[in-house]
């Protein structure tokens, strides 16, 4: 059986037929290609898989071509430079630069996300020798498969491959069922290390709360007081200890907004505010006592206002539904924390998706408001 690759080379398709085996060859040969067997699994709980399994795993599904490879074809504007050089002075130009077209039509949109992949693992065989381009594009696989399609055994083939990204090949040894190999991982990075938020939300996710609550305070002594405060707040809101992630909370509104931090700062004030007044709420929430129908509610997110509808019905969860929104990068985040919310029937112990936090507790903080909103 044949199937067609089509390169947008100019304004026209030009197609040349290639056999399915030869291209199964290319696949291996370069290792290029993944599928997302993973992504439908549920969280794994401590170590349900060895460091074996996990690397035997990894390095079977990475040579393996998508089992939707066949439904996506190759789709990009023909006037984009497939070169994609490594730096440019130009100016931003989403039709032009690579990066630019996944930053601003890939990542925002869904529906394009399996093209995006296919996009760069295309430009992967075309940089086949350029070592340099070889290791930007397989780390930009591991983040496509990783943040996107939550592709976790996919991500860890390109993170590996491509040598970036330790904490995001963390999380997924972590998702793949292997704690220790996360633990691992986590140890090696200092109090200094640039994306200490990351850090502690992973401590936490992986359980260890203590681990996660002690890094923020030190990187709130260390002079970084309110996104540590924050991540100390959330880690607490994810291990049920609610009155303890007040606390922290009010010690985010209590750093002076002052200085050239001071936009940050109260960034991190606003997010504090939504996540307490959620928090207070979900103790009080009582699906029993809520009617059927449908309810709606808004809380701030990364760029603005997410607004949601929720369907309740025979007092329970039927269906959440983000209506509107100005995320640009918010990933796998909105399926991610429905699907968590409407299969726990509670907000309570959510996992904010990893990549896409800011976004993740917007849908969990407006929903909590429209439930509470409802109730009677």
């Amino acid at each position: 059986m044949n199937k067609t690759v089509c390169n947008i080379l100019s304004n026209k398709k030009s197609c040349f037929v290639i056999s399915k085996e030869m291209l199964f060859f290319v696949f291996t040969i370069l290792c290029l290609f993944s599928a997302t067997v993973s992504s439908e699994a549920k969280q794994p709980n401590g170590n349900t898989r060895t460091k074996a399994e996990i690397a035997t795993l990894i390095e079977k599904q990475g040579k393996t071509p998508p089992d939707w490879w066949d439904s996506v074809q190759l789709n990009y504007p023909p006037t984009l430079d497939l070169n994609w050089p490594m730096k440019t002075s130009e100016q931003w130009n989403n039709q032009k630069n690579v990066g630019c077209y996944i930053w601003d039509i890939i990542n925002p949109n869904p529906d394009k996300w399996k093209e995006g992949v296919k996009l760069v693992h295309h430009v992967l065989v075309l940089h086949k020798d350029d070592p340099a381009k070889v290791k930007r594009d397989m780390n930009d696989l591991g983040r496509m498969y990783h943040d996107l399609l939550g592709d976790w055994a996919r991500a860890a083939f390109w993170w590996k491959k491509g040598g970036g990204n330790p904490l995001g090949l963390a999380h997924c040894y972590w998702k793949l069922g292997n704690k220790d190999m996360t633990i691992e991982i986590l140890k090696r990075f200092g109090p200094d290390y640039t994306r200490f938020s990351s850090i502690i939300r992973l401590w936490g996710e992986i359980g260890e709360y203590d681990k996660a609550i002690k890094l923020a305070e030190a990187k709130a002594n260390a002079g970084i007081p309110d996104s540590a405060y924050l991540a100390a707040g959330d880690i607490c809101r994810l291990a049920k200890w609610y009155d303890r992630s007040i606390i922290y909370y009010k010690k985010v509104l209590n750093v002076p907004g002052v200085g050239k931090q001071k936009d940050a700062i109260d960034r991190s004030k606003a997010r504090a505010r939504a996540n307490m007044e959620a928090v207070k709420l979900f103790d009080a929430l009582d699906l029993s006592r809520i009617p059927d129908g449908t309810y709606q509610s808004n809380t701030i997110a990364y760029n603005g206002q997410l607004y949601v509808e929720i369907r309740v019905a025979n007092r329970k969860i039927e269906s959440i539904k983000v209506t509107r929104h100005n995320e640009k990068q918010f990933y796998s985040s909105i399926s991610d924390t429905v699907r968590q919310i409407i299969e726990n029937q509670s907000l309570k112990g959510i996992d904010a998706t990893s990549g896409a936090t800011i976004t993740s507790e917007a849908i969990i903080n407006a929903t909590a408001k429209a439930l509470a909103n409802a109730m009677k």
